[in-house]
């Protein structure tokens, strides 16, 4: 067996360094022994890179021989008269061989598949056709027509093909679309994307009696973040099946992914509104009382009583529920708020250790109450009692992400403390992390460390920086933005500069103070255009400049950073940008 796998290996690395000499003997004793196709197919082939083609025939007609009902060796025959200039004869072949196909299924398929990995495509069509019509089964065979045109790039034939599939065995709606869905990404130019549109419209409106074209449909428009189009899909399809709302929670849960926290809600809504009849109810109590807290959470215009509204309605819902362990995340979530949003520490505090006495809670769960817990005692300023917290959670979830978590927070909280070289040693462990993220954060904060104290003994500039860094962290922007604007004066010159308007920057970004936020980024970007931070800088300015209309501004920014910094993660998506401003101004 070790014998056969190394001469196996030995064959294949004789075949890509295109000594076809050598890998054919090895190939030819390997299927004598194995009788495995594989290796065999492989000896032709290097019989016909060597082109001797009389051998390779006289190989395949004496498997014909001895195997005359397996028609892959009649084909591989076929494919020999081809390949040595014979293709009156290699026709002759296949059409032969289709015609002698035993009356059965699978041989059909068989000798289909056989003439596709041979680009016999049109052959490969006529092959399940004729199966039709032998078999008597006129509906055979659609789906692996449609693939083979899908691979003809015949969009058109190919859903035809689809369609009549789907009326047929409603049950490969999944297969299709996974067919559809690896077309559709590989459709650069575009030319399936509206022939598929029209046809699946045109199908719901012939054929209202069969619901497998509007699930189709709705799964397009989801495909192509449509949600508004897929909503009143969804809404429909649950009504013809009176399912409690299965597409409406499914579709919730896309949108919301993808930031659509209004169609999210809208779905959670009509789900509620069916009552605790509906298996979802619960879930969608939760889901909209999550897209509410998205939605706020992503918009700048967010008011003080928004997060009071949303909070009186986390109060309602636990009232209303008897079992806390169905809804951890949520009440994290509502602690969360309290804590940072209404500044009601005691409260969410109250929350969570509750919820950590009560029975039957899960490890991962008390794990992620306590990691929240631990949080708000930091912004409660209680930084040693935060450390304890952390260290417990890490001490009982080592080599998983959460004790990760706890373990690059513990971190923070010595950077913030001051304590640079114990936070940095903690941080080069993480850098290890599995967890892509956490690792990366890791970095940035070591890095951060690094680069701003080799020349300074003392660390007293970073140590000032991450006291900043604190009060942010603890929603004491004033007092923040004071010690920041105070930094260049007792720091005059120092490689943390760049750094420290960027936080000067966000707090003013989060405060709509747009034009404040523009001129501390232009500074970074004047100033320091050879500091990490430059393409950021330009990437986040022209963000703005597009919030304020001054397009062509934000032009002028992506266009430098495809030019000035062209190895950036912003690179990719300037360059898109940047194109897609050129393109509105030449219509």
């Amino acid at each position: 067996m070790f014998a056969q796998e190394r001469n196996s290996q030995l064959a294949y690395r004789y075949f890509q360094d295109k000594e076809y000499e050598a890998a054919s003997g090895i190939f030819n004793e390997l299927y004598q022994t194995s009788k495995s196709k594989s290796y065999f197919t492989y000896y032709i082939t290097c019989l016909l890179k060597l082109e001797n083609y009389t051998k390779a025939e006289k190989a395949v007609k004496k498997e014909i021989r001895t195997y005359p009902d397996d028609k892959v060796f009649q084909i591989e025959l076929g494919y020999i008269y081809k390949i040595s200039g014979e293709v009156n004869k290699a026709n002759k072949q296949y059409n032969k061989t289709i015609e002698n196909i035993i009356p059965n299924k699978r041989e059909y398929i068989t000798v289909a598949n056989a003439l596709r990995g041979k680009g016999e495509h049109e052959l490969a069509i006529k092959t399940y056709e004729q199966g039709r019509k032998i078999l008597k089964q006129e509906h055979l065979f659609h789906f692996e027509i449609a693939n083979i045109l899908m691979f003809q790039r015949n969009f058109t034939q190919m859903l035809d093909e689809y369609m009549i599939a789907l009326s047929v065995t409603p049950e490969i709606l999944q297969q299709i679309q996974n067919q559809l869905q690896s077309a559709l990404s590989q459709d650069i130019n575009s030319d399936l994307n509206q022939i598929l549109k029209t046809k699946l419209i045109s199908q719901v409106q012939n054929s209202k009696n069969n619901i497998v074209f509007k699930e189709l449909l709705l799964w397009y428009y989801t495909q192509k973040k449509q949600f508004d189009l897929a909503f009143s899909l969804a809404q429909s399809i649950d009504l013809i099946k009176n399912n409690g709302g299965e597409k409406l929670s499914l579709l919730a849960k896309i949108a919301m992914d993808n930031k659509d926290y209004l169609i999210a809600q809208q779905c959670y809504k009509l789900i509620i509104e069916k009552g605790t009849k509906s298996k979802y109810y619960n879930n969608a109590l939760i889901g909209e009382l999550e897209s509410i807290h998205l939605s706020l959470e992503s918009n700048i215009e967010t008011k003080l009583k928004d997060w009071q509204a949303l909070s009186e309605a986390y109060t309602s819902y636990f009232k209303s529920i008897k079992d806390i362990n169905q809804s951890i995340h949520t009440l994290i979530r509502f602690a969360n708020l309290s804590a940072f949003k209404l500044k009601a520490i005691g409260k969410a505090t109250s929350l969570l250790n509750t919820a950590l006495e009560g029975r039957n809670v899960k490890q991962s769960d008390k794990a992620n109450i306590k990691l929240e817990l631990a949080d708000i005692t930091l912004l409660d300023n209680k930084k040693w009692d935060a450390i304890l917290l952390y260290s417990q959670i890490e001490q009982k979830n080592k080599n998983n992400p959460i004790g990760y978590e706890a373990k690059l927070k513990k971190a923070k909280v010595s950077y913030y403390l001051g304590e640079l070289d114990w936070a940095k040693a903690q941080l080069n462990v993480l850098k290890g992390s599995t967890s892509k993220l956490i690792a990366n954060d890791a970095l940035d904060l070591s890095q951060l460390i690094s680069d701003n104290t080799t020349l300074d003994s003392t660390y007293s500039a970073m140590k000032y920086f991450a006291e900043v860094d604190l009060l942010i962290f603890q929603d004491q922007v004033d007092s923040a933005k004071i010690m920041l604007n105070g930094f260049f004066k007792r720091f005059p010159g120092h490689s943390l500069s760049d750094e420290v308007h960027y936080r000067i920057y966000e707090i003013h970004h989060s405060q709509q103070h747009y034009q404040e936020a523009i001129n501390e980024l232009n500074i970074i970007i004047k100033e320091h255009p050879y500091e990490n931070l430059a393409a950021k800088a330009l990437y986040k300015q022209a963000k703005l400049f597009e919030l304020q209309d001054r397009i062509s501004e934000s032009g002028i920014n992506y266009k430098k950073i495809i030019v000035d910094y062209p190895e950036s993660i912003y690179s990719v998506e300037a360059r898109e940008r940047y194109t897609n401003i050129r393109n509105s101004n030449s219509q």
